[in-house]
């Protein structure tokens, strides 16, 4: 039993040794990441605190960008489930802001707030609000109508049927629905401060970890940072989709 546990360790360095190895008789020096020079890359960047800045100040951006997109996609898309006319009066223009990708948002955003991280905020809000709205839309649409209808006739007011009917039963999807607007989120603030940051280096004002690899690109040509960024941002967004997935079974434990 205990050998079985030692098979993914051995073989994770075995694969590290190798890789180590290829790069040393394949690659010319600084083209390819080697395992020793993302250690050395980390511990740099860890000891003069580099590289968790730069994280601290993407997530805030992203959940600053998330906060905004919740006040106002949520309560969208709870309207236009309750409200009909508003589902047809709203529903064909976010149908049309959907197809346009966030990342294209970018150049008018950078003409209207500058390179600076609220460029970055407004890109964020954008991925995140829409899947909050239609998500909330259909989950309103699923919830069995008759319980609506059940609570109208105990003389439930509409505030009391949306806390006591509707939002319990949209839970689910909302939770989803939040889950992948984070993901939409961290993915689109790593595109936006690599556009807008270029200028910004890791050491200025508000430099987040998509400044941090543009800064590295076109300044150090540091293979080795470059790889560690890319790693941070799978494993912040792994660890998002964690928190997020535990949040929704401890809102609604019903559904496990």
């Amino acid at each position: 039993m205990r050998a079985d546990r030692l098979i993914a360790p051995v073989s994770l360095l075995s694969l590290l040794v190798a890789l180590q190895v290829l790069v040393w008789l394949a690659f010319p020096p600084g083209l390819v990441p080697s395992p020793l020079g993302m250690l050395r890359a980390t511990r740099d960047h860890v000891q003069d605190l580099t590289l968790p800045s730069a994280i601290a100040r993407s997530l805030g951006r992203v959940l600053a960008g998330f906060l905004i997109a919740t006040v106002i996609g949520l309560p969208l898309g709870l309207l236009m489930g309750l409200v009909p006319a508003v589902a047809r009066a709203v529903g064909p223009f976010l149908d049309g802001l959907r197809a346009i990708a966030p990342i294209a948002w970018i150049p008018i955003a950078v003409l209207w707030f500058g390179v600076t991280g609220n460029a970055a905020i407004v890109i964020v809000t954008y991925a995140a609000v829409l899947p909050l709205a239609l998500s909330a839309y259909q989950g309103v649409r699923l919830i069995d109508h008759r319980l609506i209808q059940a609570a109208s006739m105990l003389g439930a007011g509409p505030m009391l049927r949306l806390v006591a009917v509707v939002l319990p039963g949209s839970i689910p999807i909302l939770i989803t629905a939040c889950r992948l607007s984070m993901g939409f989120a961290w993915g689109s603030i790593v595109a936006a401060e690599l556009a807008v940051g270029v200028k910004v280096g890791p050491s200025g004002g508000g430099a987040g970890i998509g400044q941090m690899m543009a800064e590295t690109l076109f300044t150090r040509r540091d293979v080795d940072t470059l790889a560690i960024c890319m790693l941070c941002v799978g494993l912040v967004s792994l660890a998002i989709d964690y928190l997020m997935r535990s949040l929704g079974r401890t809102l609604s434990p019903w559904t496990q």
